[in-house]
Parts: structure tokens; C-alpha cells; sequence
């Protein structure tokens, strides 16, 4: 997603971002935004299934890791998984852990997020959708103009 695409869902979307924009928890993904501010989701799950649909319509797969069993029963997950896996070609992976303002990851997700990046994989915590697109958009950088797709 290049910087006047970012800008053009802003302006369709302002619900979606919080006035100031809110700044990236890259450096300290446990601070996060405080509760007093608004990310325009009234709940982790509503905000998780808008970035679901925004990463499909931008031509990713979207894995949700746990969403209940469709028989009622509990699912078995490792604890501390991240809440959404997406990937694309050419060889794109991006995993996301979203959260409400006002919370952190735990400290079991905070084990999972270690491990990860010591593989090499990228893991985001975000609050907000304009920190989603933002990750997205890095990623995107990393893969020639020509093979993007």
C-alpha cells in the first residue's frame, strides 16, 4: 500500500483513526494506547473482522487463530498465539496480535512474539487499523515493484 493509498482509506475511514494518530508501539509493543482513547471498535472482535476484510480485499489470506469450535466445545490453541497469520505471494507472512486501547499482550503472547521474531518472522501489535495498513505496507517494500501482485 503506498503512502497516498494509506491516505486515501484515512479520508474514507476517519472513524478508523483516532485523532492524534496514535503513535506505533514498536519499541514498547506492552504500552499500547491508553484506555481513553478510542480506536473507533467497540470491541477486539469487531476490529479483528474489519482487518480480516480489509487484508482479503488487498489479496491476502487471513488465518483467525481462535474463534470457538462451531459444536460449542473448546479449542485447543498454543497459549499466547497471536490473534491473525496473513500471507500472500511472493512469500509474504505477517502475523498480528490485536488490541483494544487500554490493553496489552500478555505475557504468554509476549513469549509467542519473541519466538517469532527470533525466526525471523514479523509479529505486530496494533491498536488501530492505521497500524495494520502501516505493517502491511512495510512488508510490501520488501518485494520488488515488478513481482508485487
Amino acid at each position: 500500500m503506498s503512502e497516498s493509498e494509506l491516505r486515501e482509506y484515512q479520508r474514507r475511514h476517519p472513524h478508523l483513526f483516532p485523532e492524534p494518530p496514535a503513535p506505533a508501539p514498536a519499541s514498547a509493543p506492552s504500552a499500547g494506547l491508553p484506555a481513553s482513547v478510542s480506536n473507533g471498535y467497540p470491541s477486539e472482535k469487531a476490529f479483528q473482522a474489519d482487518v480480516v476484510r480489509e487484508l482479503t480485499a488487498r489479496g491476502w489470506t487471513v488465518w483467525q487463530m481462535y474463534l470457538g469450535s462451531q459444536h460449542g466445545g473448546s479449542v485447543h490453541m498454543t497459549k499466547g498465539i497471536p490473534d491473525i497469520c496473513a500471507f500472500r505471494a511472493p512469500g509474504l507472512l505477517l502475523w498480528l496480535e490485536l488490541k483494544q486501547p487500554g490493553n496489552k499482550p500478555s505475557p504468554a503472547q509476549l513469549e509467542r512474539h519473541e519466538e517469532l521474531r527470533r525466526a525471523g518472522l514479523p509479529i505486530t501489535v496494533a491498536w488501530t487499523m492505521e497500524q495494520v495498513l502501516r505493517a502491511e505496507h512495510a512488508l510490501s517494500l520488501l518485494i520488488p515493484s515488478e513481482v508485487t501482485p
